[in-house]
């Protein structure tokens, strides 16, 4: 997407979720656990981040050329994904003592090396066909979205977790229950006219107090909404929270001013989630050998994490502008 026609509350999204997943794995990194439950908002991070995806798949005044889109999905998710795993995979090894070159390798082929680029990119591709089944008929492509996230609730309803992890080839299984949730940025944007009620303060502050009752109650009952590996105690839960959590941080959202830098991380978004965990790590380490290992005050994680964010983006800013000059890979979406 040109910087022109950029939409300013979808950046700050996506750059609202990138935070989110820096500040987890910075928590991860650094104490060695998470220490804000995942089920309290990664889950909501990464599903926002795929029904914003799905709100930019297709502009509404145009019809979508399979071929265009094919061509898009290569040249910024698949060539950068290869490109910046093959990149890491010698690092990887060498930071893990039990990882070898060869493993990780094999992550990469099998699109386990960044599952969430992995998840997105066949997420894309199983929208298409959505769309394609479809022809535009919703009550079909609800039907074709649903069905998916259906099929992995009943896949880890009837057999053990671990049968269906080690069949996650390219991470089909967290797309197909991610896919739903692409769909709904795709009817949101379709329907926006007739969905401004969302953003009424009544509305927003009525989901907020829900929300925050529900992310109680999952605390409280330590439910798991983990989506890699995935580990859900209920498919109906992920399916209301993480609704409810689009209908309150898209709201809040659109009245949020634009912040420099959060749009900066949204419209970098892959870039920053390709090295949010490479640049924890190494944070981390750096930390614990000068001494500031994690004593369990979480500001030490503060501390952490705003070092991570800064670093990120001084990273980040190096590769775009390296790959300002390469015609062919992650151009501005």
């Amino acid at each position: 997407m040109d910087d022109r026609h950029r939409i300013a509350w979808v950046d700050m999204a996506r750059g609202l979720c990138m935070t989110a997943i820096l500040l987890f794995h910075s928590e991860k990194y650094y104490v060695g656990e998470e220490i804000i439950p995942y089920a309290l908002y990664v889950d909501n991070a990464i599903i926002l981040f795929f029904f914003v995806s799905g709100y930019l798949f297709q502009n509404p005044q145009k019809a979508i050329s399979v071929p265009h889109k094919l061509r898009s999905v290569l040249r910024t998710m698949i060539i950068p994904y290869f490109v910046f795993t093959l990149i890491l995979a010698l690092p990887k090894a060498l930071a893990h003592d039990d990882t070898s070159i060869a493993e990780v390798l094999t992550r990469i082929l099998t699109g386990h090396a960044s599952w969430f680029i992995a998840a997105l990119i066949v997420c894309q591709l199983l929208f298409l066909a959505v769309l394609r089944i479809g022809r535009g008929r919703i009550r079909v492509m609800f039907i074709a979205s649903a069905l998916p996230y259906l099929l992995i609730a009943l896949l880890y309803g009837l057999m053990p977790s671990d049968t269906w992890r080690d069949l996650n080839l390219w991470c089909w299984q967290n797309a197909c229950l991610l896919l739903f949730f692409l769909f709904g940025g795709f009817l949101y944007r379709r329907m926006e006219h007739r969905l401004a009620w969302m953003q009424r303060p009544g509305v927003i502050m009525l989901m907020s107090v829900v929300l925050i009752i529900l992310k109680y109650a999952i605390w409280r009952e330590n439910w798991m909404l983990t989506l890699q590996p995935v580990n859900v105690t209920s498919f109906t839960l992920l399916l209301i929270d993480g609704s409810l959590g689009i209908i309150v941080f898209i709201g809040i959202i659109r009245h949020l001013p634009s912040i420099r830098l959060v749009s900066f991380t949204g419209r970098h978004s892959l870039y920053y989630y390709f090295i949010c965990g490479g640049v924890p790590f190494t944070v981390s380490k750096a930390m614990e050998t000068v001494g500031f290992s994690y004593q369990g005050i979480y500001p030490q994680v503060m501390v952490v994490f705003v070092m991570v964010y800064l670093i990120s983006t001084i990273v980040v800013g190096i590769i775009n502008r390296i790959s300002s000059y390469s015609f062919f890979f992650l151009k501005r979406k």
